[in-house]
């Protein structure tokens, strides 16, 4: 008899997506399918709009227009994509699914495993007996000897290293915009004595972010980072750490050194215009890079070799993007260096890096090239899906191996 729908029965349902792996790093997905479900046991789904998800579900401002601002449309189809995910290695149960072209959320009893083809004649005691045994027991053996997956041994480097892995992020150049509140000089940080721009675009911007100040300065800050790059080391600290790993997060400021860093395992954030650390990376991997590329007079990622090969933002701002993914050793250290045209491209890259699905597609692209463990050194372009700066999906776009 099928379980009836109950309230509870679907919000057990729901929870157990909200909790699975595949929704553990899609905090705004999870608010979004939380969202859609309350509506929908308030019994008003249809009177929900794309402007009422966006500001209430996704945080976006009152001023937000859903003519111009894509938000929700990009949230709805990355969550499409995440729920067919999660059904497709969770295939009992009930399916969370959202019809397209209307913002409601319906649950479907899974389609049942078709039955068991039936037993045409019973083994005898004897000879074919201890066959079928002997041939299950090599089952399971092969099984066992099967080992750890693509993903265990990419990562291995870093979940056993002689000292923990170092989780570097980049800091660009910044200056803050602080209010001292007519404190009399000198103050105590350093501030510069440089009046604000005043232009109407800079005052019109400090307008919108600022209380009225009293008295404004610019402060230069040594640790400031962008969000993708933030983003990226917290989703490689909680994934570490879920392998009883404890990495060592340090902004670039606090080096004494690049010698700090040899022998180590590294996973670097950040683009090489604002960190020494991965300029250096990258100017020996000789491979891609991170950068203006004059020819063209664009941010783009592209070879120093072949500069006309490059990647770069054609879409409108913040939809589409690219990530740099660089593996590579460092006088016996493993590096990953995870970089992008802006910081989305960043955190992109890694959570391709630690997605079990993307990182079997990698293996088995390599695998058809003759590889029979992970190269020393490689890189992957990543064509990342964004939304305000905020990446929702990687996909795979090219890879190179480097020579060393």
């Amino acid at each position: 008899m099928a379980t009836p729908l109950t309230s509870d029965v679907r919000r057990q349902a729901l929870d157990a997506v909200l909790a699975s792996e595949i929704f553990r790093r899609s905090d705004q997905l999870k608010r979004l399918l939380a969202y859609l479900f309350e509506q929908e046991e308030l019994g008003r789904i249809h009177e929900v709009t794309e402007y009422e998800l966006g500001t209430r579900a996704l945080g976006r401002p009152a001023a937000f227009a859903p003519d111009t601002d894509s938000t929700v449309r990009t949230r709805m189809h990355s969550l499409r994509q995440k729920l067919d995910e999660y059904h497709q290695g969770n295939a009992a149960g009930l399916r969370l699914e959202l019809p397209k072209g209307a913002y409601r959320l319906r649950f479907a009893e899974a389609a049942p495993p078709p039955p068991a083809p039936p037993v045409k004649r019973r083994w005898l005691l004897g000879a074919s007996g201890v066959a079928a045994v002997a041939s299950a027991a090599a089952g399971a053996v092969a099984w066992r000897s099967l080992g750890p997956t693509p993903l265990d041994r990419l990562w291995a480097p870093m979940l056993k290293p002689a000292s923990p892995p170092v989780l570097l992020v980049g800091q660009p150049v910044h200056l803050w915009v602080r209010d001292v509140q007519g404190q009399a000089d000198p103050l105590d940080y350093v501030h510069l004595p440089d009046p604000l721009p005043a232009s109407r675009a800079f005052q019109d911007y400090l307008r919108r972010r600022f209380p009225a100040p009293t008295k404004a300065v610019l402060h230069p800050s040594p640790n400031a980072t962008l969000w993708g790059d933030a983003a990226g080391a917290a989703a490689a600290a909680r994934f570490l750490g879920f392998r009883q790993v404890a990495g060592e997060l340090l902004p670039e400021s606090a080096l004494k050194g690049n010698i700090a860093l040899r022998g180590r395992a590294v996973l670097a954030f950040g683009r090489p215009e604002y960190s020494p650390v991965i300029h250096r990376y990258l100017e020996a991997a000789n491979g891609f890079t991170v950068g203006m590329l004059n020819s063209i007079r664009r941010y783009a990622i592209y070879r120093r070799s072949h500069p006309a090969e490059h990647y770069l933002n054609t879409q409108p701002p913040n939809e589409v993007n690219y990530g740099l993914i660089t593996v590579a050793d460092d006088g016996g250290g493993r590096i990953f260096v995870f970089s992008g045209i802006t910081s989305d491209g960043t955190s992109a890259g890694l959570d391709y890096l630690t997605s079990e699905a993307s990182v079997n597609q990698l293996w088995a692209r390599l695998a058809r090239e003759g590889h029979r463990d992970w190269p020393t050194a490689f890189q992957v372009v990543v064509r990342v899906s964004s939304s305000s700066g905020y990446a929702i999906a990687a996909r795979y776009e090219k890879h190179l191996l480097l020579k060393r």
